[in-house]
């Protein structure tokens, strides 16, 4: 199972959870005040719909162009590596 940020614009940010290359779910954010509870309210809740550990995501990916030094991309950049630990 893969989990893979897509950062579509500067404003949103869609969250995939993908099975051999298969979309199970997904889900568009909008990047603004509180980013961060809005990004980990969302995971929770796409982990828990679909039954998902997190010792069952094999890889955790962030596409797109992100902002070098803008919050979002470090709050991104520090979610995918929480994840994957």
């Amino acid at each position: 199972m893969r989990l893979l940020f897509n950062v579509k614009n500067r404003e949103n940010v869609e969250i995939k959870l993908i099975k051999n290359k298969r979309l199970i779910d997904k889900t568009n954010l909008t990047v603004g005040q509180d980013f961060d509870t809005v990004l980990i309210r969302a995971l929770d809740k796409i982990l828990h719909k679909n039954i998902i550990e997190k010792l069952s995501l094999k890889s955790v990916q962030i596409s797109g162009e992100m902002t070098v030094g803008a919050l979002s991309s470090m709050i991104l950049k520090t979610t995918a590596e929480a994840l994957t630990i």
